[in-house]
């Protein structure tokens, strides 16, 4: 295994909640007061530390002068560790988002591979290769591996990857338990992204999750890993069944507003506009919702 080039950071041990952004009405600003609220609810959580401007985060909506706000202010709001989502479909920019990150003190920073544009295989692992080069000494990168919104990263590309040193490790959102299984021998830290996999992942190789269930739900998704990894399979089998529930009735909205809508009901400061969702059952979640939180959020306290 190759010693990483990257400085010393904190690996990702159990849970980090994905955090939503909050827009301002009828423009793609963030609302930088509502966020600061979303960071102090999840910081107030169970959750080890936070992710911004990942999927759940609704990234790619955001001009680059806002995500550097919301970097800065969002890592210095926090008390728990940031991790920073640094996509775009350029490397230049990417690179620039990954120098405000490191600047800003994220803990380290999330890769997706370029967006929209599709790229071959050689084309995408050389545009980690050229961000590695330019950033892995001055911040810690993780992968991120997200085929159900973008290109899938081969997993001999992550392979290569994690094993020249350039990348601490990866967060696969691929849900498939095997892709992870394949890179335990290059010495990457491996966390998993989809929340239906997390118990399979955390019983096998993944030190963490990255959950864009705890954006809204960190309760439950702490209890949840708290039982897999002490091996409660009664308590595991209750609460990973409150899970699947949740996530069937997320399956049921476009990503993420689902969680966004889950975060209002909350009382947190989420808008998502509803106005074009046609038929999708909202009513039917909203009344489901404000009925099963109580009920999980009794369950989810340790006995």
């Amino acid at each position: 295994m190759s010693s990483s080039n990257a400085p010393n950071h904190t690996p990702p041990v159990g849970v980090y909640a994905a955090a939503i952004t909050p827009f301002r009405e009828r423009s793609n600003y963030v609302d930088l007061g509502a966020a600061m609220e979303i960071i102090d609810f999840l910081s107030a959580s169970p959750a080890k530390g936070i992710s911004i401007l990942g999927t759940t985060g609704n990234f790619l909506h955001f001009d680059i002068e806002e995500r550097e706000k919301l970097i800065s202010f969002g890592i210095k709001r926090s008390s728990k560790p940031v991790i920073v989502g640094i996509a775009h479909s350029t490397l230049d920019v990417a690179v620039h988002l990954a120098e405000h990150a490191a600047g800003a003190g994220a803990s380290f920073a999330l890769v997706l591979p370029p967006y929209y544009f599709r790229y071959s295989v050689e084309q995408l692992e050389s545009f980690y290769l050229r961000l590695g080069e330019r950033m892995a000494q001055h911040l810690p990168l993780y992968l991120y591996n997200i085929p159900f919104f973008t290109g899938e990263i081969p997993v001999a590309v992550a392979h290569r990857l994690l094993s020249s040193g350039m990348y601490c490790g990866i967060k696969d959102s691929s849900g498939k338990p095997e892709y992870l299984e394949a890179l335990v021998d290059t010495g990457g830290t491996l966390v998993v992204g989809n929340d239906n996999a997390l118990c399979v992942s955390r019983k096998q190789h993944a030190i963490g999750v990255i959950s864009g269930c705890a954006a809204a739900i960190p309760e439950l998704i702490c209890a949840l890993d708290h039982a897999v990894v002490t091996g409660n399979t009664t308590r595991e089998a209750l609460l990973s069944g409150y899970l699947q529930e949740f996530i069937g009735w997320l399956d049921r909205f476009p990503t993420p507003f689902g969680v966004e809508e889950a975060c209002r009901l909350r009382k947190l400061p989420a808008r998502p506009d509803t106005s074009w969702l046609g038929s999708a059952p909202l009513e039917e979640f909203r009344s489901w919702f404000v009925n099963w939180l109580p009920v999980i959020l009794s369950d989810s306290k340790e006995g």
